[in-house]
């Protein structure tokens, strides 16, 4: 089972995974051969998922 800290060290050091996970994490997760758990996994669809966080103007998350 892999870590998140594997990930991230991956994320740092591997442009071609970078540009897959930024795709479609799972399958550069997969492809990566690294096996997180369920928790480690939903933290990182949350994070990726969350819509304010891309397309929302700052001010406005800002100001809810």
């Amino acid at each position: 089972m892999s870590d998140l800290k594997e990930v991230f060290d991956l994320w740092q050091n591997n442009l071609k995974f970078r540009e897959e996970f930024k795709k479609n994490p799972i399958q550069a997760l997969k492809n990566a051969g690294l096996e997180l758990s369920a928790e480690d996994l939903q933290k990182i669809q949350l994070r990726l998922g969350n819509p304010k966080t891309k397309d929302e103007p700052l001010d406005d998350r800002i100001s809810k």
